[in-house]
């Protein structure tokens, strides 16, 4: 069968469309939209017109890839900007009555356990407990479960509500931002992860998932398009994110996005961030290395509902 998911972010909504099957998941399309749909959330509570409007243009364009490509199902959910808004209901029901999709705000444990399915299936010699990261623009989600062992194997998930574009507009007002304002975006981000009491150590596979870390390794290997995601393992060291983290937090944007205009279009602003975060939780927990995913929370919606209709077994 063939269908689609959108996962529609804080600062990106994302494609795929993919076969299902008794095989497992096969991906045929995948695009990436700069939506900014949590554009002052954070200080305001509400998604904006703007934003809105936006990701209407998004997911119409969306809807028309999807039924191009034959499929006959189309997913949206929808994570951290979407289920802090106040404006929510409003926000569904404009979806619905604008594009004619559904519009699934997850919670952030739904959010956390679907991602973390759908980022491991891209690796099938994972065996045993391994941990997940998801940096969002909103959020930042972390799972401790077992390699292939459904939603119910999992030990441990909670969403943080820290993430790029959350930590950027609450305490970087400039680019790049003051000494005083990182030491601050530390200390809040550190006070989350005491609270959080992760069970992660650094003897368990860790995974990471989404835009920042997709970014920060191509960006790493000097890739020139989002194409090379398909070639080969991607390995962050905790050194290389220390030192991407400390540079990235000293340059303007154009700097930042002169880096690689291909991968930080649409982010350069909210990276240095996300980058904080990977190298804070690391440092916290004490990991040596960070194991890149190409897949994330739009591949875990198509599995869901593969098992949810009989098409996957587990």
């Amino acid at each position: 069968m063939r269908l689609a998911a959108i996962d529609v972010g804080t600062n990106t909504a994302l494609l795929l469309v993919a076969d299902l099957g008794a095989a497992g998941l096969t991906p045929l399309v995948e695009e990436q939209r700069f939506v900014r749909l949590g554009e002052g959330v954070d200080a305001a509570g509400r998604v904006g017109e703007a934003a809105m409007a936006r990701l209407r243009t998004t997911l119409r364009e969306y809807r028309q890839t999807a039924e191009a490509w034959g499929v006959e199902e189309i997913l949206v959910g929808a994570t951290s900007a979407s289920r802090d808004a106040r404006n929510r209901d409003d926000l569904v029901a404009f979806v619905r009555q604008e594009t004619g999709l559904p519009y699934e705000i997850l919670s952030g444990e739904d959010e956390a356990t679907w991602t973390f399915l759908g980022a491991l299936s891209a690796f099938d010699d994972l065996d045993g407990r391994c941990a997940l990261i998801d940096i969002g623009g909103g959020s930042t989600e972390l799972v401790v479960g077992e390699a292939g062992g459904g939603a119910e194997a999992l030990h441990y998930r909670r969403s943080l509500d820290v993430g790029a574009v959350r930590l950027t507009e609450r305490f970087f007002s400039q680019q790049p931002p003051h000494p005083s304002a990182v030491e601050a975006a530390r200390t809040f981000t550190r006070r989350l992860l005491e609270e959080a009491a992760a069970p992660l150590d650094r003897s368990m596979p860790f995974v990471g998932a989404a835009g920042t870390l997709l970014a920060l390794a191509l960006v790493e290997a000097g890739a020139a398009s989002w194409e090379a995601l398909s070639t080969g393992d991607m390995i962050l060291g905790a050194g290389v994110v220390r030192r991407w983290c400390e540079r990235l937090l000293t340059l303007s944007f154009d700097e930042v996005l002169a880096l690689n205009h291909v991968v930080l279009e649409g982010r350069a602003d909210v990276f240095p961030a996300g980058v904080l975060v990977l190298d804070l939780v690391m440092t916290h927990f004490q990991i040596d290395a960070c194991r890149v995913s190409p897949r994330g929370l739009r591949h875990g919606l198509a599995l869901r509902w593969g098992r949810e209709n009989g098409l996957i077994s587990g």
